[in-house]
């Protein structure tokens, strides 16, 4: 019986809490994994039902779950066998430090996974690209005829792959997306995929690290515990990437922007992707002719400088006016980068929460790009418009309260042959349950303009 075999049959009847449910899939997928295993499962999350009323109605059909929803408090943890956290809860938290003093016992679906996988890891980290790169890499590696576990951050939860068929089978391939929260669970037990691939590092999740220098050591866990005969394959052109990799016990490969170079692809930050994704296929010996067909058809990944619609047939507009869907840019540096591959300027819908990010350079950005500025409310916005008075003063600006309402402001705004792009450059919180939140209503709004 392998270990595997083992912690399946050790749940069976056990006390499992799963904490954080969120609206992301992530506590989702562990609730419905555990009750069908047999574990008794209580779900805690501060938010209240009414908030996570899409995920709770998805669990009610078990009877061998219960909730504790509105707060988190060390009592709702008594009697414990296994605690599953939401990567998004620092392991800093006290009441994770006083979770671990008891010797509760703590996992999440990244620690399990690294734990009985028996393939190969690739694991992609960055502050923007992420998506992209893992999702060629997925396609280079699928379609060279390879078995490809394409799961983490990527919105995929990792319990989907907690099986036997996938965990023992040496040949499978698992390519993860690893946010920086990720990667601090990767800490906890020593483990780093076999081949590590670091996009970028910008200034992001200030608010929860409160330096740069530590989200950039949470950042290296990806290569941290390598060993000869794995890779670390490193953005050549960002100049703290280029120096993370010391002390690597993997073999390290650069790789640039110029390496790769896709018309298909939007901005140079994705024909960057590109770049990291191929070296990545040269390591599994990818046939050139395969990765060709895969970059013939790669038309980006949703919420990323994704094209959704052009509105033809206009009065009075001869060309068309095309929406992009950028509401991953959740970093001023992301929005600035993607404004950049725009030759002509565009109307700009900004704004959002603020993650203790800096916003003098967007505003200079804004004011060579932007031809106009509807911002959504947040605690970023007021930060961006006084970036606005000092660098950008006579920029037309407006304000939206809802999403419905900045693509109608946008439209009105923009005449023929413009290009209206949702780059927030902020986070979601508040008047959106997420980033893909935000995304869908965009398109959603786009769409009722038809």
């Amino acid at each position: 019986m392998n270990n595997f075999r083992s912690f399946v049959k050790s749940i069976r009847n056990k006390r499992v809490v799963v904490w954080g449910l969120g609206l992301n899939q992530g506590g989702l997928e562990a609730a419905k994994y555990f009750a069908k295993a047999g574990a008794r499962v209580k779900i805690v999350d501060p938010k209240k039902k009414r908030e996570l009323v899409a995920s709770v109605g998805e669990l009610n059909k078990f009877s061998n779950i219960i909730f504790s929803l509105g707060k988190q408090e060390e009592a709702q943890f008594d009697g414990a066998d296994l605690v599953i956290k939401n990567p998004a809860i620092p392991w800093e938290l006290p009441l994770v430090k006083k979770l671990l003093k008891k010797n509760r016992r703590i996992e999440t679906d990244v620690t399990l996974f690294f734990k009985f996988f028996r393939g190969r890891a690739v694991g992609i980290t960055g502050s923007k690209g992420k998506t992209t790169t893992t999702t060629l890499i997925g396609e280079f590696l699928k379609r060279a005829g390879r078995n490809v576990l394409l799961g983490g951050n990527i919105r995929v939860s990792l319990f989907s792959y907690l099986a036997d068929k996938h965990l023992n089978d040496k040949k499978k391939i698992a390519v993860l997306e690893l946010s920086s929260f990720q990667l601090e669970d990767l800490e906890r037990i020593k483990k780093s995929p076999n081949v590590a691939v670091i996009t970028n590092l910008l200034r992001d999740h200030l608010n929860r690290y409160g330096s740069h220098a530590k989200y950039a050591a949470a950042k290296k866990n990806i290569f941290r515990f390598q060993k000869k005969g794995d890779y670390l394959i490193l953005n050549k052109e960002d100049k703290r990437v280029k120096t993370l990799g010391k002390g690597s016990g993997g073999k390290i490969i650069f790789y640039s922007f110029g390496s790769a170079e896709n018309p298909v692809l939007q901005s140079k930050n994705n024909q960057s992707n590109l770049a990291a994704a191929l070296a990545v296929a040269k390591i599994f010996k990818v046939k050139r002719e395969v990765v060709e067909k895969v970059i013939k058809n790669f038309r980006g990944v949703p919420y990323r400088m994704e094209k959704t619609a052009v509105i033809k047939n206009l009065p009075g507009r001869q060309a068309g006016i095309t929406f992009y869907n950028d509401t991953a840019a959740t970093i001023p540096d992301a929005a600035i980068n993607n404004l950049n591959s725009f030759p002509k300027k565009v109307i700009l819908i900004s704004g959002g929460a603020d993650k203790n990010l800096k916003f003098a350079r967007f505003a200079r950005t804004i004011n060579r790009k932007v031809k106009k500025i509807i911002l959504l409310p947040g605690t970023a916005t007021p930060l961006i418009e006084k970036e606005l008075e000092k660098y950008a003063p006579g920029l037309d600006k407006a304000k939206a309260d809802s999403m419905d309402k900045a693509v109608k402001i946008a439209y009105k705004s923009a005449r023929s042959g413009d290009a209206v792009l949702l780059s927030p450059g902020c986070a979601s919180f508040g008047l959106f349950k997420n980033e893909f939140d935000r995304g869908d209503q965009f398109n959603s709004a786009v769409k009722k303009l038809h």
